[in-house]
């Protein structure tokens, strides 16, 4: 009975945990998920992580009593014809040898394990196309007031614009951006864009003075998306400073190719 109940358990969990590791290999980045408010079966990134390590844990125990009942067996496997324990057998030099070419592989970049690493970044840098991204770290935990201070945005014109757009009448300079957003079932995004559709502002004066972090991942595009910037534009000043970029660029790509880093790029979109 223990037997089966532990084997079943392992089972369970581990397809459980085969759910969520496929889960957090598509999620948004985590600045993404949480400004566009992500879900996946009503839960979000941060409860599937939770999760993941939960059911992981109940697996990882599962597994420990399922070897510690199982372990004569193991034993005898692991012996030759003389009956004599032998740890190096051939199927586990076999199995040492692929952990270790994954393991390494992973840290040099080898095939196939950087192209899963790759298309991992491929689909979250496609949901930041999608989603969007915050104008700085925890924009949505913000209020009005702060958010729009920080970007330089006029927070009274901001809450005639957003009453003005159907949101909750009640709202005011102190409301939290993820709450006015959840109050209209929208992205804390479609807030921003919203506020923005109201302001006589130049966008460039929007930007944070210092770029938020993951800028290097950034492609132009994004960025445009992210500020209200007109790419175009912003391509030309990137080619009077002598860069050759394409909305697809990233900020770590065009830094190694004209030196200097995503910061400087960064900067040079902005005017300083």
């Amino acid at each position: 009975m223990v037997r089966k109940i532990v084997s079943l358990t392992g089972l369970l969990s581990f397809l459980v945990t085969l759910l969520t590791s496929v889960i957090l290999y598509i999620v948004p980045e985590g600045r993404v998920a949480y400004w566009a408010d992500w879900h996946l079966i009503g839960l979000t990134k941060h409860q599937w992580g939770d999760i993941h390590v939960t059911i992981g844990a109940l697996f990882l125990v599962s597994m420990v009593v399922h070897i510690w009942l199982n372990w004569k067996p193991l034993m005898s496997a692991m012996k030759n014809r003389a009956r004599e324990l032998v740890v190096l057998t051939g199927p586990m030099f076999v199995s040492l040898l692929l952990t270790l070419f994954v393991l390494v592989g992973t840290l040099l970049g080898l095939p196939p394990m950087q192209q899963i690493l790759d298309w991992s970044a491929e689909i979250k840098e496609e949901a930041t196309v999608i989603y969007g991204n915050p104008p700085y770290g925890h924009a949505e935990t913000s209020p009005l007031m702060k958010f729009c201070g920080f970007l330089g945005l006029d927070a009274h014109q901001a809450v005639k614009t957003l009453h003005a757009a159907g949101y909750d009448p009640t709202l005011n300079e102190y409301s939290v951006i993820k709450d006015i957003a959840r109050s209209k079932g929208v992205s804390p995004q479609q807030v921003y864009d919203t506020i923005r559709q109201g302001q006589v502002v130049d966008p460039y004066a929007s930007m944070p003075d210092l770029p938020p972090v993951g800028t290097g991942k950034f492609t132009i595009a994004t960025v445009c998306a992210t500020y209200g910037l007109d790419v175009h534009d912003v391509l030309a000043k990137l080619k009077a400073a002598g860069m050759d970029a394409t909305p697809e660029s990233s900020f770590k790509a065009l830094a190694a190719k004209h030196g200097g880093s995503p910061k400087d790029i960064y900067l040079s979109i902005k005017g300083r």
